[in-house]
């Protein structure tokens, strides 16, 4: 029996995921880049009411696609266990994977929510509602990054684990990603201010952390999908030789 029948499968909802994250959270959802904190309620409003339209549509559906966060998660931890089995080492880090890509799951689906219901009927609701609806989901998308650095450390701990003479993962992908995900903390500041390199809209905390986490998605789909194939490779080479 192949024990990674369905991990191709589940590790290619991490690419696709990303794809539809650009085009239903980014593009309809209207943020690339999201509205200033800085907009006035009434200006705010007027954008909401502006595009409701294209944000319901963005939101409706990247609520449902946000699970294969999870799915992809649990592609990783198969990757991630056949490192411990190797090592004959406990399930501690595929574990702490699995929970944070569960959790990083409910981190994408929850402010979906929030600014579907902002684009529900914003035409009969107050602006400054509409406002603190919007920063809610915001603050809640970006200050629970630690579940994300969470998941992804353990991760990059473990591929650097791998005895093998040529690793699943390379050295340097596993170093890149916990250095994106540590960078995190710079979202700290987010609910500090409300213009500049730090807001939620601003160079820093923005097009940086973004710029950076869609490429380590990128990083760390990559490998996953050529861990699996070595992975089959291996345990198929093994059963003919028994």
């Amino acid at each position: 029996m192949n024990p990674y029948r369905y991990a191709r499968a589940l590790a290619w909802t991490g690419p696709l995921l990303l794809i539809g994250t650009i085009i239903f959270w980014g593009v309809l959802g209207q943020n690339i880049p999201p509205y200033s904190p800085a907009l006035g309620a009434e200006e705010f409003a007027a954008q909401i009411r502006e595009h409701a339209a294209q944000i319901r549509i963005g939101m409706i559906v990247q609520m449902p696609i946000s699970v294969m966060w999870f799915t992809w998660s649990v592609a990783m931890w198969q990757v991630m266990r056949a490192i411990e089995i190797e090592n004959g080492s406990n399930q501690v880090l595929s574990l702490i994977q699995l929970f944070g890509g569960a959790f990083t799951t409910i981190v994408f689906i929850l402010p979906c929510s929030v600014w579907l219901a902002v684009a529900y009927r914003p035409e009969v609701m107050d602006p400054k509602t509409l406002q603190i609806m919007y920063d809610f989901g915001w603050m809640f998308f970006d200050m629970a990054y630690s579940l994300t650095t969470m998941q992804l450390i353990a991760w990059g701990v473990c591929m650097l684990q791998d005895r093998r003479a040529k690793p699943l993962t390379p050295a340097w992908a596993a170093w890149f990603t916990m250095f994106v995900v540590v960078s995190f903390l710079l979202l700290t500041m987010m609910p500090l201010v409300y213009d500049g390199p730090f807001s939620r809209s601003g160079l820093l905390n923005y097009f940086y952390e973004f710029g950076a986490f869609f490429i380590m998605w990128i990083v760390v789909a990559a490998y996953t999908l050529k861990a699996i194939t070595r992975l089959e490779q291996e345990h198929w080479a093994t059963n003919a030789a028994q």
